[in-house]
């Protein structure tokens, strides 16, 4: 399996320390652990952050061809609040992944015939992002495109919504995302079952993913929502663990075209991160048995 996600490359800074982040970045990283080949589209400053970023993200095993380099802005940064486990987010603006160029290397992906294409909403707040994405998606064929909306503050409006729903095959959000996107989209408030219903009446999305931390996730398809059931741990923090949730799903996704069976093992891999420190912590021997099916 070969995924590319596009999108933010930042630094979370929590109780003062830098942890490497961003969703994109996670979800990267973490489909990596699972065994896919991993790249990611991202933009970092050309500064002491910057260059630690691109060396850690070679760490993780994810592919940085496609990271540039900005002179004019800095690598981004996210202080992080964590509160009873919840993190809280207060982001920086104006930084170098709202800058992400439709560079030569970026107009050319089809030679390396990717299979998924992974992104969010964060990185389309600036219009230079936004455009490349956009021509990205116009311009390519995936089998599976997830759209991971992970609002944050400031980092979304209707038009991104609308514009992102309209690519997706598969869309995932939480149950606190949930009414929001409702009355962004639909102006009212509607129920998870009849969001759903609404959603794939409207685009052209085969699977809805609505996760709900220790509650498990809800898996929308073929008209059907469903709960899968999830895994109580001590938080340590959740940082990270919704991305490495949509990572597991999509490599096990790929592998059985099962999402019932794919949601139960990224719950599983989910509440691991949770109940770790960091965004991408490296997995135990039982995580990886796990991910091999055994």
């Amino acid at each position: 399996m070969r995924s590319l996600a596009f999108g933010e490359i930042l630094w979370d800074i929590i109780n003062g320390e830098p942890h490497l982040g961003g969703a994109p970045l996670n979800f990267a990283a973490h489909i990596a652990q699972c065994g896919a080949q991993s790249y990611i589209i991202s933009r970092v400053g050309n500064d002491n952050l910057g260059k630690s970023a691109i060396a850690r993200v070679k760490e993780n095993r994810v592919n940085t061809d496609f990271i540039q380099i900005d002179e004019k802005h800095e690598t981004g940064t996210v202080k992080v609040t964590v509160t009873d486990g919840q993190p809280d987010y207060t982001i920086r603006e104006n930084v170098a992944y709202d800058y992400i160029e439709y560079s030569t290397e970026v107009s050319d992906l089809s030679k390396l015939d990717f299979d998924l294409f992974y992104f969010g909403s964060l990185a389309q707040r600036h219009k230079t992002s936004a455009y490349t994405l956009n021509a990205i998606l116009n311009n390519n064929n995936f089998n599976d495109i997830f759209y991971d909306v992970n609002i944050r503050k400031d980092g979304f409006n209707g038009i991104i919504l609308n514009d992102s729903l309209g690519y997706a095959t598969i869309l995932k959000l939480n149950v606190s995302e949930l009414p929001v996107m409702s009355n962004l989209v639909f102006n009212e408030s509607l129920s998870n079952e009849e969001f759903c219903n609404r959603i794939t009446d409207r685009y052209t999305i085969r699977i809805i993913i609505i996760t709900a931390a220790e509650q498990g996730c809800y898996i929308y398809t073929n008209k059907h929502l469903s709960h899968v059931s999830g895994i109580k741990v001590d938080v340590a923090d959740a940082v990270g663990a919704g991305d490495a949730f949509s990572a597991a799903f999509m490599h096990q996704y790929a592998k059985t075209k099962n999402a019932i069976k794919a949601a139960s093992v990224a719950n599983k891999i989910g509440a691991y991160v949770a109940s770790r420190k960091g965004a991408i912590p490296a997995y135990s021997d039982e995580i990886k048995k796990l991910l091999k099916g055994r």
